[in-house]
C-alpha cells in the first residue's frame, strides 16, 4: 500500500500530460511518503526513545562532508565549475527554504513511517534494501516522464542511472543508521537537508553540478560514483563502531 501511494498515485497523475495533473503529481510525490508512512504505521518508529540529539549533528556533519568530499573532487577534475546562471538573493532564499522544508518531508515519510513499515514488513536487512529500491524508483519515475524535477537524472546515460540506484541503497543504509544511533527520523532529515542545502546553496551561486555529462562518475551527488563510494566508506565505519561498542 505505501508503494502503491508514494509511486503509482503521482505517476499516475504526471503521466496524463495536463499541465495541472502533472503539479499536482508533483505535489503528491512531494507529500505522499510523509502522507503514507504516517497513516499506515499509525506515527512514527521509535516510539518512547529519548532523542540523542547529537547524533542528530553527527549526521548532518558525516553527509556534509561526504558531499563536500565529492564535490571537491569533481571541481579539480573540472566536471563541476563556477560560471552558471547566479539566482536572485530572493529567488535563492527561496530555493534553500524549498530544499529544507523537502529534505525534511522526504525523511518524515522514509526514515519515519516508512522505515517503520518496512521493518515490520520485511525485518531489518531486506526491509532496508526493499525501502532503498523504492526510494529510487520514487526519483527514477518522475525522470523517466521528464517532468523537470530532477534534470540530471532526465539527461543521464543508463550507466548513470545504475549507478544512481546502488548509491540510493547505500545512503538509505547510512540515513538508516543515523537513525538507529540516534532513535529518530531527524537524524536522517538533518543528513539529507545537509548536503542538500550546501548544493543548492552553490548552484544559486552559479555552480554547474555536471559540466560534461561523459564525465558522470564525478558527478558529486548521487548518480556518481564518488559520493556512494564515500557514504558506503562512512557505512562501515559506522557498523565497525558498532561492533566495538556491542563488545
Amino acid at each position: 500500500m505505501f508503494c502503491l501511494i508514494v509511486l503509482v498515485l503521482p505517476g499516475a497523475l504526471m503521466v496524463l500530460g495536463d499541465p495541472q495533473l502533472v503539479d499536482l503529481g508533483k505535489l503528491a510525490l512531494i507529500l505522499s511518503p510523509a502522507a503514507a508512512g504516517l497513516a499506515l504505521n499509525v506515527g512514527l518508529g521509535s516510539r518512547g526513545e529519548r532523542v540523542q540529539w547529537r547524533g542528530v549533528g553527527v549526521a548532518a556533519l558525516i553527509t556534509l562532508t561526504i558531499a563536500g568530499l565529492a564535490l571537491a573532487a569533481s571541481l579539480v577534475a573540472g566536471v563541476s565549475v563556477f560560471g552558471g546562471e547566479r539566482m536572485a538573493p530572493a529567488s535563492a532564499a527561496a530555493a534553500l527554504g524549498a530544499t529544507m522544508l523537502t529534505s525534511v518531508l522526504e525523511e518524515l515519510g522514509w526514515a519515519g513511517g516508512g522505515l517503520a513499515l518496512a521493518l515490520k514488513a520485511f525485518g531489518r536487512r531486506a526491509g532496508v534494501l526493499i525501502l532503498g529500491l523504492v526510494w529510487a524508483a520514487w526519483h527514477l519515475i518522475p525522470a523517466y516522464l521528464a517532468v523537470g524535477l530532477f534534470p540530471e537524472l532526465e539527461a543521464a546515460p543508463p550507466l548513470m542511472l545504475v549507478a544512481f540506484v546502488v548509491a540510493c541503497l547505500i545512503y538509505r543504509e547510512l540515513l538508516t543508521r543515523f537513525v538507529e544511533r540516534s532513535h529518530s527520523w531527524l537524524a536522517a532529515a538533518a543528513g539529507h537537508a545537509a548536503p542538500n542545502l550546501m548544493f543548492t546553496g552553490f548552484v544559486a551561486s552559479g555552480l554547474v553540478l555536471l559540466e560534461r555529462p561523459e564525465a558522470w562518475p564525478l558527478f558529486p551527488a548521487p548518480g556518481g560514483l564518488v559520493f556512494p563510494a564515500l557514504a558506503l566508506a562512512a557505512v562501515l565505519a559506522l557498523r565497525r563502531r558498532s561492533s566495538s561498542s556491542a563488545v
